[in-house]
């Protein structure tokens, strides 16, 4: 496994914590293997700049997931509503190749 591989992981394994218990809990280890699996993808496809865009998925994502779980936590329902809009946005542009 390439050095960039090892150096994301380890990177991603730091902004988990950033999500809720729950979550993590539920959802942690699979997040982790996803995020190994497709940015392992992205670096045999496209090198660092396949690499960089899943980590700029993963700044969306992670922003608009932490946001919007912490605002469900607050009874905050609109940032929940805008995060959710954020992921769809996010989607879009992976599935248009941006």
């Amino acid at each position: 496994m390439s050095p960039s591989i090892r150096f994301s992981q380890r990177l991603y394994a730091v902004l988990l914590p950033l999500y809720p218990v729950p979550l993590r809990r539920q959802f942690g280890n699979e997040m982790m293997e996803v995020f190994t699996e497709q940015i392992r993808d992205a670096h045999h496809k496209d090198g660092w700049i396949g690499e960089l865009a899943i980590w700029c998925c993963v700044a969306s994502e992670t922003l608009s997931t932490v946001a919007s779980s912490y605002a469900q936590i607050a009874g905050i329902s609109v940032i929940s509503t805008l995060a959710a809009l954020g992921l769809t946005c996010t989607f879009i542009c992976i599935a248009s190749g941006n």
